[in-house]
């Protein structure tokens, strides 16, 4: 009986140690998204559908331009989601992907051919958007006005400006 006691303890800690990922995984599955603004119900969009267009952010109505398909990648070894993935815009434009500007730091986020990979955190008020590219600087919004606003990459400071919604399509 003293076996079976332990034997079921050893299991019950072992178990517990383990990444909760299926039922309780807060992050989102790879679909076709719409990506808005925690601090300013504002979506993600595009100037336009060609490689090199800023990505800023527009008053969030639903549109094409506005839905993004990411893609969750899969580790390898345990054939388990990560908390890695891809951003592109939707639709048969290609391979236009969200990506950091490529040559200067503090500039606005743009389209281009090349992927670029994101880890995406979840908190109480939403998900951080991280770059790998930029060595985990976070996605946030910097208002430009009387212009719309832009979308950088950043030190995250902890405001709502860095954090994010992603809505499931339609």
């Amino acid at each position: 009986m003293k076996k079976l006691a332990l034997a079921v303890a050893v299991t019950l800690a072992a178990m517990s140690s383990l990444p909760a990922r299926a039922e309780g995984d807060p992050l989102p599955n790879t679909g076709t998204y719409f990506i808005t603004s925690m601090s300013c119900d504002q979506a993600l969009q595009p100037v336009g559908g060609t490689p090199g267009q800023n990505v800023l952010l527009y008053d969030y109505n639903k549109s094409g331009m506005q839905k993004w398909d990411i893609n969750r990648k899969i580790d390898p070894k345990t054939n388990k989601p990560t908390n890695r993935y891809t951003i592109k815009l939707a639709g048969e434009n290609g391979e236009l992907n969200l990506v950091p500007h490529p040559s200067v730091a503090d500039m606005t986020c743009i389209l281009a051919p090349e992927k670029s990979v994101m880890v995406l955190e979840s908190g109480d008020n939403g998900m951080l958007i991280k770059s790998v590219a930029r060595n985990g600087d976070a996605l946030y919004v910097a208002p430009q006005p009387p212009l719309q606003s832009e979308c950088k990459f950043g030190p995250n400071d902890g405001s709502s400006k860095f954090r994010w919604k992603f809505i499931l399509a339609d």
